[in-house]
């Protein structure tokens, strides 16, 4: 009998396959460069990443053990922290560290689970891809979160799934891994229902059993070291929750949200994360701020399709899946769609790669749909080169700012609210003394900048001047910074980030005596230091 001959995508793999040391390597190496290429030596405008090196700071001078927005990576910090003090380029440094670590434990969970051509590209594809590479200068979590993943995904490939004598170190060592996840961001936690899920699928009712216990007493271990070692009563989840239920996260009088609204949020929040943000990630999208009800709609087609075609061929897919869903799925129905934020889903960006593509690659194979074994790569190289072509512009967008920041013009490229807020803190933080706090908007931003604590001013629940004065005395701050940043950053326009301006409204309304200026910085959007006369 003839042999049959090898289909154009199983010559693909045998050739990737053979290839996959070298392909980690140049994938390692193209992420540094481009790392480097697109490095950022500032902490962003949206304070969250400052926020996470503030409680680092806090733990290692106070031992005041970090619980909002999840423990872990604030913890990894401030070891950082402890030994080279507020080095920001050094803190930046550990999530690019973290991007190399996730891309090697990404090809070792996947090597000779799913196709070695769709691996292949994928490992490319995030090397070099401009909006991941973001986050490797940043110190916002998402790259340490992906490093996790990517390691909780090899574990549970190699320990479960690849594995037929399973012990119950293995399933203790899943559970972990969930743990880690969970206490890194909130949204981790939900990688427990993944483990459930897939046990029950599979009736694996021992694992099912070992994982969640164990998890529990990770969890339990980890709650007795917060309440007795550093005496921590709240969890990172009670003020998320409380903020995630509301309607407006800024404004509690507005209410609760109603079934409904949760409804509206995943509809909205679908339509940005997937046809705004995932189609601009790849490149397939010409207008990256429009979303899209079809592209919507054709993303759930085929992460839907994925999951029919997968299920009884590659488990490690099906498990992925079963991640996707359950962990985008709780983001988009939970979080508030006024934040809007691409690092939502671009942690998920490498699966998702896989997973969607891998839906094609075993069509494929029915003869009927076999013009796949051409259009699929042909696909692959398109975005492949789209993306190359949308890095390199970014790549030349911040040469000029690499050059200038390396030359010590620190506010090269930022706008003149942020320049002005910036001069202001550092101007309060000199001329005021330490006896008394100083408040503003941005305070994990002001800190980074000058090393002195402020009092946050995010949101407010009254309009009565007296409760608002007692508020600021309570906490001893005697100094506000009221600053124009813009609502929207990329242009000026009438409408800023006015919290605090409506804080101080509502008191000079009363009590016009007790509002004073002291000082201003910039011709244009200005910064101001207001005294509170108490």
């Amino acid at each position: 009998m003839k042999k049959q001959s090898k289909s154009i995508l199983e010559r693909l793999d045998n050739f990737f396959n053979s290839k996959s040391t070298l392909i980690l390597f140049v994938s390692l190496g193209f992420s540094i460069l481009f790392s480097f290429l697109l490095f950022n030596f500032r902490v962003s405008e949206a304070g969250d990443d400052s926020a996470y090196i503030f409680r680092a700071y806090d733990f290692v001078k106070e031992s005041i053990f970090p619980t909002y927005q999840g423990s872990l990576y604030p913890l990894v910090l401030s070891l950082f922290v402890w030994i080279f003090g507020l080095n920001i380029t050094i803190l930046k440094a550990v999530s690019l560290v973290a991007i190399l670590v996730h891309l090697y434990f990404f090809q070792k969970a996947f090597k000779g689970n799913v196709s070695g051509t769709l691996l292949a590209f994928a490992m490319l594809l995030i090397s070099f891809n401009a909006y991941l590479l973001y986050y490797s200068s940043q110190t916002f979590s998402e790259a340490f979160f992906m490093m996790l993943q990517a390691l909780f995904i090899f574990f549970f490939s190699k320990q479960v799934i690849n594995k037929t004598d399973i012990k119950i170190k293995d399933y203790a060592l899943i559970a972990f891994m969930v743990f880690l996840l969970g206490i890194t961001k909130t949204i981790g936690l939900f990688s427990l229902f993944v483990v459930i899920t897939y046990f029950i699928f599979h009736k694996n009712w021992k694992g099912l059993g070992i994982t969640v216990l164990s998890f529990i007493v990770f969890y339990f271990a980890f709650s007795l070291i917060k309440t007795y070692a550093f005496d921590i009563r709240s969890s990172q989840f009670s003020s998320q929750l409380e903020l995630l239920l509301q309607v407006d996260p800024y404004n509690k009088s507005k209410g609760m949200e109603t079934f409904s609204g949760f409804i509206d949020r995943f509809t909205t929040n679908s339509q940005l994360y997937l046809s705004k943000h995932l189609y601009k990630f790849v490149g397939l999208k010409a207008n990256p701020k429009t979303t899209s009800v079809f592209l919507t709609l054709l993303t759930y087609v085929l992460f839907l399709g994925s999951i029919v075609v997968v299920f009884k061929k590659n488990k490690h897919l099906f498990f992925v899946g079963l991640y996707l869903l359950f962990l985008c799925g709780a983001s988009f129905l939970s979080l508030q769609v006024k934040w809007d934020q691409d690092r939502i889903v671009i942690i998920y960006l490498p699966l998702i790669l896989i997973y969607i593509f891998s839906g094609f690659y075993y069509l494929s194979f029915n003869k009927k749909l076999k013009s796949l074994q051409v259009i699929l790569p042909i696909l692959l190289l398109v975005i492949f080169f789209t993306n190359l072509k949308v890095t390199t512009k970014k790549v030349k967008a911040n040469d000029k700012y690499l050059t200038e920041t390396l030359a010590g013009n620190r506010f090269y490229g930022m706008t003149p609210d942020w320049i002005n807020y910036i001069k202001m803190s550092e101007w309060a933080a000199k001329n005021i003394t330490k006896d008394v706090k100083i408040a503003c908007r941005k305070p994990s931003i002001s800190f980074i900048y000058t090393e002195r604590k402020f009092y946050g001013i995010y949101r407010f629940s009254t309009q009565d001047a007296d409760a608002l004065l007692k508020r600021l005395k309570d906490a001893n701050v005697r100094y506000v910074i009221m600053a124009s940043l813009r609502k929207y950053p990329n242009q000026k326009t009438q409408y800023t980030i006015n919290t605090v301006q409506r804080y101080l409204y509502y008191i000079q309304a009363k009590y016009p005596h007790k509002i004073r200026l002291i000082h201003s910085i910039g011709r244009d959007e200005k910064a101001h230091l207001i005294e509170i006369v108490h």
